[in-house]
């Protein structure tokens, strides 16, 4: 059994290697900072649809990413679009139809987007004051 899991743990501790490498915290600010605009929400959200495995195995990573510079809206939004579960769609279509698919997805994009402005609000004020006496010299 073990031979079988070698190449497999082998795989993940590469990745795990790569993504250290790739995710410096130069990087995590230029694409999920305060700066980073639509591309950080985009980012945020797709990378929630993508995320597989339990939600705990994230927060870790979620965590280290915080402390490189990720903004909290951004986090939770990821969270948020976790529901949205990519292997289970064509279920969903097959039951509920396109047009419901369609506008599930969309409703729970704006409110990932809605929750992480809100508890960026709640969780970090002073930015949303920063940003808004920066916007109005």
């Amino acid at each position: 059994m073990l031979q079988r899991m070698l190449p497999a743990l082998g795989l993940v501790f590469l990745l795990l290697f790569v993504s250290n490498l790739w995710l410096s915290p130069k990087r995590v600010q230029k694409y999920l900072s305060r700066a980073s605009g639509i591309q950080g929400w985009g980012i945020a959200l797709v990378g929630g649809m993508l995320s597989v495995g339990p939600v705990y195995a994230w927060y870790a990573t979620l965590s280290d990413l915080r402390s490189k510079g990720m903004r909290s809206a951004l986090a939770a939004a990821f969270l948020y679009t976790r529901g949205i579960k990519l292997p289970l769609l064509p279920l969903l279509v097959h039951y509920f139809g396109w047009g419901y698919t369609l506008i599930l997805i969309f409703y729970m994009a704006v409110f990932a987007i809605i929750s992480g402005k809100l508890l960026e609000r709640v969780v970090d004020p002073s930015a949303v004051t920063r940003r808004s006496a920066s916007k109005n010299p």
